[in-house]
């Protein structure tokens, strides 16, 4: 698993070392480093990052509905996040990075470091 960053214009920031893929977003934030790197940061995530200082979508409470006003900012925060969602994509279109890697995890970083700088 890696953690990818981009602007909100779809272009790639930064990709994070690579962690196991058995551990999740929240946890993979901090362990990377970003959390504490991006404190002062104004960053937008999905739900995956709550417990971040990230702005995330609202989620639906318990037996209930959300507010006009919180759908409002869940569509602005997919509206911004969609461009992330582009680059990711971009990303995947390498098939080493789509279908999983399978080699020596040692070599994992360099390869990603090719793969995005080209």
């Amino acid at each position: 698993m890696i953690q990818v960053a981009a602007d909100t214009d779809g272009g790639l920031l930064a990709v994070s070392i690579p962690l196991p893929g058995s551990m999740h977003d929240r946890k993979a934030f901090t362990e990377c480093g970003w959390e504490d790197l991006l404190a002062e940061t104004p960053t937008i995530a999905d739900p995956a990052y709550h417990g971040t200082h990230a702005t995330t979508p609202r989620k639906k409470p318990k037996n209930g509905e959300l507010s006009t006003r919180d759908k409002e900012s869940n569509n602005t925060i997919s509206s911004i996040r969609s461009a992330v969602e582009r680059c990711i994509a971009h990303l995947k279109n390498w098939k080493i990075l789509a279908t999983g890697y399978r080699g020596r995890l040692a070599e994992l970083p360099n390869i990603i470091r090719i793969i995005t700088s080209l």
